[in-house]
């Protein structure tokens, strides 16, 4: 039956659900003309008719009503939500004091008992509904078990009156559909007293993978999942096997049913939940009916259903609904090699950069790492340049750079190893390179740059960022040895049958993170040793500390010795970007920092040791210790722990130019604000470096250069912000690296970036300015962690972090100080209260929960 029957004079006020196609949305609206196509195709949809839109129209006839609603729309306004549900209550009123025409009502009459006169369910169908670009679920009403003449009448009246509810009001404004030519179909159908019902995506609408299929389940009628009061049973399928991927039985709060007399009622049924609310064999059935409905339509589908367990093996499926799915994302497309590095690539921009940031420090860094792995992996490596997506110069979004495989990766890396082969990792740190790399750093940081000109201070900054490849140069030369001892190291452990000590043996290397890590303990243990200096600090704000520092000699001296550990180690980020102040720039955080360390004493860490003994125990009592294997596995020991040494300070080096580069931007910004053509200083983050060099220029004639900058930053200005609620990474990505492990007493869940097993309470520390509410014995939960945030780990029992991986900085220096660590939670900030007494498995990347005991924390 096509649309084109109900355009002749021969008005449709009712007719039966099989009458109607895909194609009818016009008089049956979505929910009709869909469910009349499934009935059409042979699905299982519960017997029924449509009240077509005809009948609406019929309504609207009576005492001029179509003008008067005309009127009351044309005055709305969509933006005022008080008007909104003011009018729409308005415009509710006057349909419900609409009689319904005699015809219309012996049409509906007649159809009702043509179904026996039973339970039927009574579903508003929209013309804007159930479209590809919009759903519209839930916009209008749905009555279901509605008994006798009076009450279905009254609730296909209410349907009507839906329509124009407000929240289906300011659905249709936000989705830019003609208030005036929507119009409602009712669809009338035998109630099915499902024992089972639920929904069914045929593809996963949070990952956007089209490979899986999504059902939620629940005792009773839908009605509970559908509303989103009930936690349901949840299984994800592979769609190719057919095969359950996971599976987590929901709580079942409550179970509605159909009540006897009409309408429905809740209850719970104060059972213990062991076992799927639908049998494997009906699972099956059902998986394969939604692939087939997703076959019919030939895209995913979002599907209601019912089941009945008429004590068959698989018992019999209804189709309620089946829509397109709407706003699915599009699948990630990442692929295994990019899958390990993602992890430490989102650690280092826990914030959106600015696009000075892309045109300067962060750029170098990606292109520097870019370049690093087409030495290693050859021509096929992925473009950094492709990393962010932007939009007139303001980062969107992370975009996972793509590798394509090509027949170079197959050779590359075992050429890198035998270029390199003369690059001994142990004597890596009297590579002349890395002595020119500090001289040049150190001399570029100590220039005057109020007194150099426009042109001097770029000059500045190009040879900083300069700089940056040359220290990757160190990685190019000596990683593939190092690398070579990993896969080696590991190879020789699996012989030993000896695996399980791989950990051990890579922890506890002395890098430049632990080593400023200890000076700052050094500078800790002098407040400690001082009662004055400690009691100022315990009792003084960090922003306050350095004026009150000021007031005594004791202070004073500290304080130079503090300047001269700035003066080394200052230049640790935040994050790889210059528009976020490295330590130097920050003192207080680092003056926070050091009022938790010199709290209480260190923690005495063994894990220096521990390799070391674990060493000696494979050389005594495993077959790597015999003469032909033990000077193999010391070497190829000493090159994998060199690789953990060179990644981070390698690092350590790159950043010494990232306050030399932030100083310069802020340079040339002060001199814009002193012209008007910025606000603010920190203004200049939002150009870009062609743009300072050209703008430069153009300030000896400045009236429309400062017109232009002031447009320019404004109108990036507002695009950041209108962006501030929108992630930098997409938070599948992390779904991507987390190992996600479902259990009663399991809180959240990651991936292993340190072993061990501690209990304490959580403290959630979101950035650098809340380093002060550790306190030791505390688990550090935090968002993401680079190097500065390592000092805390000295006094944390454990870390937990929403980001990052085994390789990240946060997961080595966790193993560095044996503390355990979970890495990429996704959620853990959120999911964790501070106070929240946990346990973190390490070991399985497990966060659990724990009783509070005695003490702050216990290692097990």
């Amino acid at each position: 039956m096509t649309k084109n029957r109900f355009d002749t004079g021969n008005v449709v006020l009712v007719a039966p659900l099989l009458h109607f196609r895909q194609s009818d949305l016009a008089i049956a609206g979505g929910k009709g003309a869909n469910l009349g196509e499934l009935s059409q195709a042979g699905f299982n949809v519960p017997p029924g008719y449509v009240i077509t839109t005809a009948a609406y129209d019929l309504l609207l006839q009576q005492n001029d009503t179509q003008t008067r609603l005309k009127e009351m729309v044309d005055s709305l306004d969509a933006n005022d939500q008080d008007t909104v549900a003011k009018l729409g209550q308005q415009i509710q009123n006057l349909l419900r004091e609409i009689p319904i025409p005699k015809q219309i009502i012996d049409e509906i009459l007649k159809a009702y008992h043509q179904l026996d006169g039973g339970a039927v369910a009574v579903r508003s169908s929209a013309t804007a509904e159930d479209l590809p670009e919009a759903a519209f679920a839930g916009q209008q009403e749905t009555f279901l078990n509605v008994v006798g003449e009076q009450a279905l009448l009254e609730a296909v009246h209410a349907c009507w009156a839906s329509l124009w509810s407000e929240r289906a009001i300011l659905y249709r404004a936000r989705q830019n559909v003609d208030q005036n030519a929507v119009k409602l179909a009712v669809v009338v159908q035998k109630m099915v007293p499902a024992d089972v019902a639920g929904v069914m995506f045929t593809a996963n609408p949070v990952s956007g993978g089209r490979d899986e299929l999504i059902i939620d389940a629940n005792p009773g009628l839908g009605e509970a999942v559908v509303s989103g009061t009930v936690t349901p049973d949840h299984f994800i399928i592979d769609k190719r096997t057919r095969r359950v991927k996971e599976q987590q039985l929901g709580k079942r709060e409550i179970i509605v049913r159909s009540k006897a007399g009409g309408g429905i009622e809740q209850f719970t049924s104060g059972q213990e939940i062991t076992d799927p609310a639908l049998p494997p064999q009906a699972m099956r059935r059902l998986v394969k009916l939604g692939i087939d409905i997703e076959h019919h339509y030939g895209s995913p589908q979002d599907i209601e259903w019912a089941w009945i367990n008429d004590e068959t093996p698989t018992g019999r499926f209804f189709v309620l609904q089946a829509r397109p799915m709407t706003a699915l994302p599009e699948p990630l497309d990442v692929s295994g090699p990019m899958r390990l590095v993602v992890p430490m690539l989102i650690e280092m921009w826990p914030m959106r950069p600015y696009p000075l940031d892309m045109t300067t420090f962060t750029a170098a860094v990606e292109r520097a790492i870019g370049s690093f792995l087409v030495t290693m992996i050859g021509k096929s490596a992925p473009d950094p340049d492709e990393m962010f997506v932007e939009e007139d110069g303001v980062v969107l979004q992370f975009k996972p750079p793509k590798v394509h495989p090509s027949p170079g990766m197959l050779f590359m890396p075992w050429l890198a190893i035998w270029r390199t082969r003369h690059y001994d990792p142990v004597h890596w740190e009297a590579d002349p390179l890395l002595a020119e790399f500090i001289a040049t750093a150190r001399t570029l940081e100590k220039h005057d740059l109020q007194s150099l000109t426009w042109e001097e201070n770029i000059e500045i900054l190009q040879q900083s960022l300069a700089l940056i490849p040359r220290a990757m140069e160190l990685r190019e030369r000596y990683f593939p040895q190092v690398l070579l001892g990993l896969a080696g190291l590991w190879l020789l452990l699996a012989l030993a049958g000896r695996r399980d000590r791989f950990g051990a043996l890579v922890s506890g290397v002395q890098t430049k993170t632990t080593e400023t890590n200890q000076v700052l303990e050094d500078l800790a243990t002098e407040i400690r040793a001082d009662p004055a200096l400690q009691d100022l600090l315990r009792q003084t704000e960090a922003r306050q500390l350095r004026a009150r520092l000021e007031t005594s000699k004791a202070g004073r001296d500290f304080m130079k010795r503090f300047e001269a550990f700035l003066g080394q180690y200052g230049h640790r980020e935040s994050s790889l970007t210059i528009s976020q102040p490295a330590w130097k720039d920050q003192p207080d955080h680092v003056l926070a920092i050091l009022k938790v360390l010199a709290e209480t004493q260190p923690q005495q860490r063994d894990s220096h040791n521990a390799w070391q003994q674990t060493r000696d125990e494979l050389l005594a009592s495993s077959i790597l210790g015999n003469r032909l294997l033990r000077g193999l596995f010391l070497k190829t020991l000493t090159n994998a722990r060199a690789f953990f040494q060179i990644r981070e300070d390698t690092h350590f080096y790159v950043t010494l130019v990232q306050p030399t580069i932030r100083h310069v931007a802020l340079e040339l910004g002060s001199r814009l604000v002193q012209a008007g053509a910025l606000d603010e200083v920190e203004d200049v983050f939002h150009l870009r470096l062609d743009e300072l060099e050209m703008f430069g220029r153009q300030l000896q004639a400045p009236e429309e250069a400062i017109v232009e900058i002031r447009e320019l930053v404004a109108r990036r200005k507002a695009r950041r912000e209108s962006l501030a609620n929108k992630s930098l990474v997409d938070p599948r990505l992390l779904s991507l690296m987390s190992q996600t492990q479902a259990g009663k007493d399991v809180l959240v869940s990651g991936t292993s970036g340190s072993p061990g097993v501690v209990r304490g309470p959580a403290k959630i520390v979101n950035d650098i300015s809340e380093f002060g509410k550790l306190r030791a014995g505390d688990v550090l939960v935090a968002p993401v962690t680079n190097p500065a945030w390592t000092p805390l780990f000295q006094r944390a029992a454990a870390v937990v972090v929403d980001a990052g991986g085994a390789a990240s900085h946060a997961a080595i220096v966790a193993r560095e100080y044996g503390i355990p660590a979970v890495m990429g939670t996704i959620n853990g900030t959120k999911e964790l209260k501070d106070g929240q007494w946990i346990q973190v498995d390490g070991t399985r990347g497990l966060v659990l929960k724990a009783e509070e005991q005695e003490g702050v924390s216990h290692a097990m």
